[in-house]
């Protein structure tokens, strides 16, 4: 296996190994009979990024049609919420009601809530405990999984190039390694990443559970939804393939949800 190779292996392993820390199920941290509130906050994902996957062909995209696209993606996640919810095992699952915020007054998946913010919360949606959910990315690789890839790629290419200099006899060949592998791997990421776009539109969504009663992350996840791939979607996409991609994949996404939720 040549030393690029082995990066490439190295690099997809670290990637698949993200977010795939054990952690008990989040039901099993609550009282059988608690009541469960899932909040959708308002979505992360940017403008920039709501044009490239709903508006690809069009130069420029009215303020106004991008607020609707993000209202629909809410109520598309809130639809695939529901139905994943009530085909849960548990009855504290099936009986939860998804509530779409706005964007005040503001949230951060991961953040306890302050005592005020959790009376207030109270006071509109009475509840044991809140599963809050944000969409992050949407159509498009998750930022997290790019920055982890790149990230890997530079320290292991910097790496090579430094054993190349420390050699006085490969000293020459450590700056053309590392012209040639800033080429190599601009090229072979973004066509990687754009094949993965078309073809599985990820739709990647963050997840915590919050006590009810104090206001403390009990339990916080991610979950990101991969349409099947078929080759022929390389050729042919429409509007009407590019939206059933992306709701295959929210669909996936909101099941995995479950699977972490209840721990199958």
């Amino acid at each position: 296996m040549s030393p690029r190779t082995l990066r490439l292996a190295l690099a997809a392993a670290c990637l698949a190994l993200t977010g795939c820390a054990t952690q008990p199920p989040a039901t099993d941290l609550l009282p059988p009979h608690a009541r469960l509130a899932v909040l959708q906050l308002p979505p992360s994902v940017g403008d920039d990024d709501l044009r490239r996957v709903l508006h690809s062909q069009a130069k420029q995209v009215p303020a106004g049609e991008l607020a609707q696209d993000r209202e629909a993606l809410q109520r598309q996640l809130a639809a695939s919420l529901r139905r994943a919810l009530e085909q849960a095992r548990v009855p504290m699952l099936r009986a939860a009601d998804v509530i779409t915020l706005g964007p005040d007054p503001p949230m951060e998946v991961g953040q306890a809530l302050s005592v005020a913010a959790l009376a207030a919360l109270r006071a509109r949606h009475p509840a044991d405990a809140y599963l809050r959910i944000r969409l992050t990315d949407y159509g498009l690789t998750p930022k997290h999984w790019r920055s982890a890839y790149v990230g890997f790629e530079v320290l292991a290419t910097l790496g090579i190039g430094a054993l190349l200099y420390v050699h006085e006899t490969t000293r020459p060949l450590a700056g053309l390694y590392l012209l040639q592998e800033g080429v190599e791997e601009y090229s072979e990421g973004y066509a990687g990443w754009w094949l993965l776009n078309r073809l599985s539109r990820p739709v990647r969504i963050e997840a915590d559970l919050v006590d009810g009663t104090d206001g403390r992350v009990l339990w916080q996840d991610s979950e990101t939804g991969l349409a099947g791939w078929r080759w022929g979607h390389l050729w042919h996409m429409d509007a009407a393939t590019r939206d059933a991609l992306l709701q295959t994949a929210t669909d996936r996404m909101s099941d995995d949800l479950m699977v972490g939720l209840e721990g199958r």
